[in-house]
């Protein structure tokens, strides 16, 4: 099983769709997809995301998009500073658009339904001639047909959702989104310290209600630059009675809003829904959903705990693996409230023992100290967990340069069994249990990636 997940963004829409076209392009060509792709751009990061599909609003064919990144686009000729009103039929989930410049106006079917769609997009076309309209995937299988645009009165329009792809420092985010229509969210589900059913547990969004635009404005919502922010008080609601620290922070479910397949596997058996190392025996990882897997991220930390014992203040972890009981890795960051700048250091916990700590840049301490080589908060950076059999590699990057780059030997770490699995875990993971009650923790991240 190979499969790659990226931040949702429109990216895709940002290059490649400059092709020549017709002076004359005033009507869409091929609305309906009856000549198959004549005229579309057949958007196909993977190869195998787009077909013509024998199934129709009206006439034969329409365009169905089944993977992520996956859209159909067409260049056409507008008049300046001029409202239009794209439309089309949808089946399924997909976002309907148009690019005009560098922004992009869309909007997406707010559930799945079983009956064909009309779906609209009013933009304006600025000082521009020519806009790229699409259909595009948003997390669950779409088919468009019968596009159709026409010129309606400004004053009896209102604006479509707007993406601004550079407003975070290129990284394709837009602040006027929720995080699940940022990022590709529909493998993750989100723990936060909220407890607002009062049931003593923090609560949850499921992946499908976060790829859907699920936010929480204290712990878990967009930041003013696009970014997706993770916010974790000392004195939230925790995941369960037996755990000390609060915690805003993804876990990974490759199951994909899939509820038929469980989170975890019978008696500790991995299942679709959870990962394996290829050190596994092979019928373990057959029974995966997948093996081996990498966890990129870039993210900004912008605050950490100040109050509380030294051995507790200023500690954040940002990115995980857990296993079913252990975690062979936990990066953490911290930094002390009288320092510039912060340590990032990482755990490797051999399965049924004790942690074992890497230093990566700067120092584990309890000390207060300033690292000369340290990052300090609200300062990009970038990490990267990758396992292939029994390696674990740690790499932390700035700038696109590698900082420090560090391996770990996980051949007597005892996580090739039978009866394990993997998940990456993703945001903050608050590790002071003994300061303020309203101390936090918070990060912004900009890119996330898991692959296997």
């Amino acid at each position: 099983m190979n499969t790659r997940y990226r931040a949702a963004g429109y990216a895709f829409l940002l290059c490649g769709l400059s092709a020549a076209f017709s002076s004359d392009a005033v009507e869409i060509a091929n609305p309906g997809f009856e000549d198959g792709w004549e005229g579309w751009t057949d958007g196909d990061p993977s190869g195998s995301g787009t077909a013509i599909s024998g199934k129709s609003n009206n006439g034969e064919k329409s365009v169905k998009l089944t993977e992520k990144s996956s859209f159909a686009a067409q260049v056409v000729a507008v008049e300046p500073n001029t409202t239009y009103r794209l439309s089309a039929f949808v089946l399924g989930i997909g976002n309907l658009g148009a690019k005009v410049g560098t922004e992009i106006f869309f909007e997406q079917q707010p559930k799945k339904i079983k009956k064909w769609k009309e779906l609209t997009v009013t933009f304006n076309s600025g000082d521009l001639s020519t806009v790229t309209i699409f259909g595009g995937h948003a997390g669950l299988d779409a088919q468009f047909d019968d596009f159709s645009m026409s010129i309606v009165e400004a004053s009896q329009a209102v604006t479509s959702k707007r993406v601004i792809p550079s407003s975070a420092g290129g990284y394709g985010l837009s602040p006027d989104l929720p995080p699940g229509k940022n990022f590709d969210l529909l493998d993750w589900y989100l723990n936060t310290p909220a407890d607002d059913d009062d049931n003593g547990i923090s609560d949850r969004f499921s992946e499908v209600e976060l790829a859907r635009g699920a936010t929480d404005k204290r712990y878990f919502y967009t930041a003013e630059d696009g970014g997706m922010v993770f916010r974790a008080t000392i004195g939230g609601a925790k995941t369960s009675k037996n755990t000390n620290y609060t915690r805003s922070e993804l876990r990974e479910m490759l199951r994909r809003g899939d509820t038929s397949i469980g989170t975890k596997g019978e008696g500790g058996e991995p299942g679709a829904n959870n990962w394996v190392f290829s050190s596994a025996p092979v019928q373990t990882q057959q029974n995966a959903g997948a093996v081996d897997g990498t966890l990129r991220a870039t993210l900004a930390v912008n605050h950490v705990t100040t109050t509380g014992d030294n051995r507790d203040v200023g500690q954040v972890v940002i990115g995980q693996i857990h296993a079913a009981r252990d975690e062979p890795a936990r990066i953490y960051y911290q930094k002390f409230p009288d320092s510039k700048r912060g340590s990032i250091y990482v755990a490797h916990e051999p399965s049924g023992g004790d942690d074992i700590f890497v230093e990566l840049l700067g120092r584990k301490s309890s000390v207060p100290e300033d690292p000369e080589d340290g990052i300090a908060l609200d300062e990009k950076f970038s990490y990267e967990i990758e396992v292939v059999g029994n390696a674990l590699t740690i790499t932390i990057s700035q700038n696109d340069k590698i900082r420090v780059q560090q391996t770990i030997d996980m051949s007597e770490s005892g996580y090739d069994v039978a009866n394990d699995y993997m998940y990456f875990k993703a945001g903050v993971y608050n590790q002071n249990k003994s300061g303020d009650p309203e101390d936090y923790v918070q990060a912004t991240f900009y890119e996330l990636e898991n692959s296997h």
